[in-house]
This record gives C-alpha cells, structure tokens and sequence, in this order.
C-alpha cells in the first residue's frame, strides 16, 4: 500500500508540473488581452482653483515611449519647453500606451476603466472622452493606429502600410495646420526602437532626434497654437515597458502657446494633464475624474509612488493567510534544518540577483521567454532533488512533501488571490492586472512547476529503488537486558 501511494502522489506532482506552465501561458494571455475589473484608483491630492483658459486651437504630440532624461537632451523639445509649463508626469499603472493614453483622454486612470494592456486590442466602441466633444477632432498616427483609433476622435488616420510611412508626415503638417479645434499626432518610432535595442541604444537616440525633428516642423505648421508635448511612458536601459520603475512611469510634458505662463512643475498625473486638455478645448471630464486644474496640480505636487494604486485590502490580507499556512504547514514539515524550503528560497533570490526583480516592463515575465528566468534557478532544483533524496530515507512522504513544496504552493496561492486571477484560472476574460504581484506571478508559477517536477521525480525514484532494489539488510539482534 506504502508502495502504491508512493506511485500515485509521484504521478500527481509530475502531471501537475505538466499543466502550471498552461496555466502561466493563459494567464499571461489574459494578462495581455482582456480588460480588469474596475477599482478604486491611487489617492490624489485634491483642491479647487483656476484651469487653464479655453484656446481656439489645441494642438497636442505624443512621442511614444520617451523617457524624461531623453526628452530633456532634444534641443527642440528643451527649447520649446522653456516656452511654458514643464511638468514631471507620472503616468499611472501599469506603463502601456492605449491604457495610458486612454487616461490621458478620458481623465480616468487605469483601475478606474479596467483598460489595463488591450495588445494590438482597439476599444470597441471608441472611448467616450474629450476627442468625442470636440467637433471635427483628428487624430494621426505614424503606426499602430488602432491606438488613435479607439479614442473617439471625429476623424483618425494611420496604418502599417509602406505606403503609410511615406506620407504619414504630411498628413500630420496638413491636420495641424488646418482649422480643426484639436489634433492630435501619435509618433510611435522611438518606442520601436526602445523595444529593439533599449532606453540607451544609439538607435533609440537617433529615433528621438527624429521625433525632435517632426515636432519642430508640425510647430512651426501652428505657432499660434496652445501646443501639448507629451510621452505615454518611457523605457528601461535594456528596454520594455509596463511595470512601475519610476523611470518608465515618469516623463516629462510640456504646454506653451497662447495664454500659458512659463513655469515649471513638480510631479504630477497624466489625469492634471487631461484636466489641462479639457479646459483647453471646452471639455467636460466624467464626474470620477481626479484631474485637477492645473493651478492645483502645480500647487500640490505628487509624491514619488503616489500614483501607483495600493494593494486592496480584502485580497491582500487573503494572501498574508495563505502564507501564513503555507509556512506553518512546512514548520510541521521540517524536523531537521536542512530539511527547510531552501531551495525556494536560493531560486527566488537567484532570480533577483542575476536577472533584476519581474516587473511587467521585463520581457522574461512574458510567455513563451521564461528560459531566461528559468536558467538562473537551476543550481536551486539540484538542492531540493537533493533534500528530497536524503529526506524520503529519514522522514515520512508527507513531512518531506510539506517541507519542500508547501511553502511555494501557498505563494503561488497567493499571489493569484491577490492578483485576483482565480476567475481567470476557471475561464473568466479577466486581466489580473495590479502592481508588482502579477510580474511575479509568472516566475512563481513556473518555479512551483520545476519544484514539483523534480519532487515527483524523487519520489518515483525511491519508490522504483525499494520495489526493485536489492532489500534493505536486516536489523543486527539485539541482546536481551541482562536480570540484575
């Protein structure tokens, strides 16, 4: 019976390691397609005061993915900035252009519309915001134009066709220069390059003196115009978007034009700035906005992680209890030290050490790219083949089995409660989007996978040894007490 339930629980571990990478590849899957739900967004300072005064002509360009220190060396940028109002703006979370760009048009952050990553995903219908009141509103964009597209703008263009990229300029100079209220340009090339080669490749400069170049022709297209220089996010060195590292999540934006004094702010919300847009143009914000005017915003700056939303508070204490259990259950498990969960512990740190904390800017959280993680905790999977050998000869299956995986088990539990990616687990079209959890999520599900896989391995192997091995050799006599 030992030897059979020995059989049995070496099976369920290995097919359970079989199906947690699946279960990473659509959870990742919906990470990237579907919408969260909405929730409570990061508190903002709040105040009353006067916006800005409304402009005839609003003209607003977005360079996608410039990070501030860039932007701060282009020397048209820089001139233009000292024009008027320059402000550091934190973008919110998570870093993606349509969630943020949907902020910046709406007034609503991230976790107030659910609008979480949507890749290659237009919304359907377009977004009800400020564009949407503005008569004859046109947007053009270099690439990506579903980006444009899912914005409410009256008017929208931009493909990937060659075609495309050889007029797409003149398109943008000719809308600018035109007498609609509001227009909006999107140039997308120095976030292709920060994907290709990194925040501090050659390319992604030359990328940035090119967008430099654009912005100064398209303004010298409408002087007279209250003009918006803006960025959606900016890069990491080596490249990526989408977590929360402060270089990604702060950028810098600038308004001058007509009726703007010059100033410079401190750190603001990409929400201040799409109050900014809809005084400008006569727009209303939706009620839930926490846009302030931009007296406010400048009176009362950000702090440094001020616009990243908090942990909710149901889901986070479920998860400090699953940890807790997790812990006790391995305590009960461990009667020797060496018989701790080191090995989830040397893998975890491994991890961080060699290839920086997951965080959703790192294309290694991302299926199918996990070898790159992978690889850094090998030498931790030899350890626990290791304690698993040498414990199954001292202690019981059941103590060894909490020891080692009881603790992984219940963080991976963890983190999927407080991600809120159970429904998503059962089938849901859910992103389970939030800070910092969601990034580890894809290296705990695959280090609890590789755990459970060279466990089960263990187990069959001494299972296999005391069924078909030579027998253990018998116990020497031992001598009877002598009567005294």
């Amino acid at each position: 019976m030992r030897k059979a339930t020995s059989f049995i629980v070496a099976a369920a571990l290995l097919v359970a390691a079989y199906v947690l990478p699946g279960v990473r590849h659509r959870l990742l899957a919906d990470v990237t397609t579907w919408d969260a739900a909405p929730s409570p967004p990061a508190r903002l300072p709040t105040g009353t005061g006067p916006g800005l005064p409304p402009s005839p002509r609003v003209r607003v360009i977005l360079v996608d993915g410039l990070a501030a220190e860039t932007a701060r060396a282009l020397p048209t940028w820089s001139a233009l900035c000292k024009r008027g109002v320059t402000l550091t703006v934190d973008v919110g979370f998570p870093t993606i252009s349509l969630p943020v760009e949907a902020a910046l048009w709406s007034g609503l952050t991230q976790q107030q519309t659910g609008i979480v990553f949507r890749s290659d995903r237009p919304l359907e219908p377009p977004l009800h915001g400020i564009p949407s009141q503005v008569p004859g509103s046109h947007a053009v964009a270099e690439n990506h134009g579903y980006i444009v597209r899912s914005l409410g703008f009256a008017q929208t263009e931009g493909d990937e066709t060659p075609a495309w990229r050889d007029v797409w300029q003149q398109h943008a100079h000719d809308a600018v220069a035109s007498d609609t209220r509001l227009v909006f340009v999107h140039v997308l090339r120095v976030d292709t390059a920060g994907h290709k080669h990194g925040r501090d490749s050659a390319e992604y400069r030359t990328s940035a003196g090119e967008a430099d170049a654009i912005v100064a022709t398209l303004v010298d297209a409408a002087p007279d115009a209250r003009w918006f220089l803006l960025s959606d996010h900016g890069h990491l060195a080596g490249g990526g978007h989408g977590g929360k590292e402060r270089d990604v999540r702060q950028v810098e934006h600038c308004i001058f034009g007509p009726g703007i004094v010059p100033a410079k702010g401190e750190l603001v919300h990409v929400v201040d700035i799409a109050r900014a847009l809809a005084d400008s143009v006569g727009a209303t914000l939706d009620k839930a906005s926490l846009g302030r005017p931009l007296s406010v915003a400048l009176a009362s700056p950000l702090g440094p992680d001020q616009a990243v939303p908090a942990t909710a508070l149901g889901p986070g204490v479920a998860a400090i209890f699953l940890l807790v259990v997790g812990g006790l259950v391995a305590g009960w498990g461990v009667r020797r030290w060496w018989l701790a969960p080191w090995w989830f512990v040397v893998a975890c740190a491994a991890l961080v050490i060699v290839r920086g904390e997951p965080t959703l800017s790192r294309t290694m959280v991302y299926a199918p790219a996990g070898r790159s993680m992978y690889l850094t905790w090998l030498p931790a999977l030899a350890i626990l083949l290791a304690t698993m050998w040498f414990g199954l000869a001292r202690q019981t299956l059941a103590r060894v089995l909490a020891s080692q995986l009881a603790l992984p088990v219940a963080a991976l539990a963890a983190v999927f409660t407080v991600t809120r990616a159970w429904p998503a687990l059962f089938g849901a079209e859910v992103a389970p989007v939030v800070p910092r959890f969601t990034a580890w999520m894809s290296p705990l599900i695959l280090i609890a996978a590789h755990g459970l896989a060279v466990a089960g391995l263990a187990v069959l192997g001494r299972s296999v040894l005391r069924a078909f091995g030579p027998p253990a050799p018998p116990e020497p006599p031992r001598s009877e007490p002598a009567a005294g």
